[in-house]
């Protein structure tokens, strides 16, 4: 029988999550060696997928996808266009062997294979859901709609303290700014509390570095912007530029993923988007 339990955040709200499961788990797999891998290195591939099938038959699997879908306007012309990340991914951890791994060296057709059989302990791994209220403002009020100069800043709260980083996509030229942190020279996401209220990219909020409120632009008669949204409750950092560094901005694809690698990884991570339509 699951037991469940409330994490109490405060009165507003909590978590719900439950104990996840202990289970020994036993795999075993044939693993074709190709030409460019050692045959140390061989053997450490197959025992970790060997450990994979343990947790795979155990618990199943997932697929951990990540959709992107955006309005473009050119010359006039509106578009839209979809992207689709996915991997399959097992639904538990391994955590020791309650034996050593055996391995054996075959030949089958002229190749190396190497089968592996692992036994040990797994647990289980569910994903967790946190409520998010995310607003974005139009000089104080709740729009999506924006003219060409209007300010800007977003409403935000989470019923679980954790981290956020928010980027803004230019759908035209496929290119994701940093928008939270301000200051991303560390790369680290910015630390929230549970059930706070949060007022992000204006002069309201304390962290805010600039004396000017921040406004969108455009040069276009409309254009098309994807507010993306990243909460953890895990500490996190945000996407590397293609030189290793944390940079204002970043190619939509290498963005995309990086989001991608960070859901498939950490269960509690989670990802709201807003089109925001900015008009000349």
């Amino acid at each position: 029988m699951k037991r469940f339990y409330c994490i109490a955040f405060s009165l507003l709200g909590c978590v719900w999550i439950y104990a996840q499961r202990v289970v020994n788990a036993c795999g075993e797999v044939d693993y074709s060696v190709p030409e460019t891998q050692t045959l140390a290195e061989a053997k450490q591939t197959a025992i970790a997928q060997a450990r994979l099938k343990a947790i795979a038959d155990e618990f199943g699997t997932i697929v951990s996808q990540s959709n992107t879908s955006a309005m473009h306007n050119k010359d006039g012309k509106i578009s839209s266009s979809f992207n689709s990340y996915s991997e399959n991914e097992v639904r538990g951890i391994w955590l020791s062997d309650t034996k050593e791994p055996e391995v054996e060296v075959k030949y089958r057709n002229d190749m190396m294979v190497i089968h592996a059989e692992v036994c040990g302990k797994v647990r289980e791994q569910k994903r967790e859901k946190v409520e998010l209220q995310i607003k974005s403002l139009n000089k104080g009020i709740e729009s999506t709609l924006f003219k060409n100069n209007d300010r800007f800043s977003l409403s935000f709260k989470s019923a679980a303290s954790g981290y956020v980083a928010v980027f803004i996509r230019d759908n035209d030229n496929e290119i994701v700014n940093v928008m939270i942190p301000y200051d991303n020279g560390d790369g680290n996401a910015r630390e929230v509390k549970s059930n706070k209220d949060y007022l992000f990219l204006c002069t309201q909020d304390p962290a805010y570095p600039y004396q000017e409120e921040t406004i969108l632009t455009t040069s276009k008669s409309m254009e098309y912007n994807t507010l993306i949204v990243v909460f953890s409750q895990k500490k996190f950092h945000i996407s590397l530029s293609n030189k290793g560094e944390f940079v204002p901005e970043v190619e939509n694809s290498k963005f995309q993923k990086w989001l991608h690698g960070l859901r498939a990884y950490d269960t509690t991570a989670q990802v709201e988007e807003i089109v925001l339509t900015i008009k000349k």
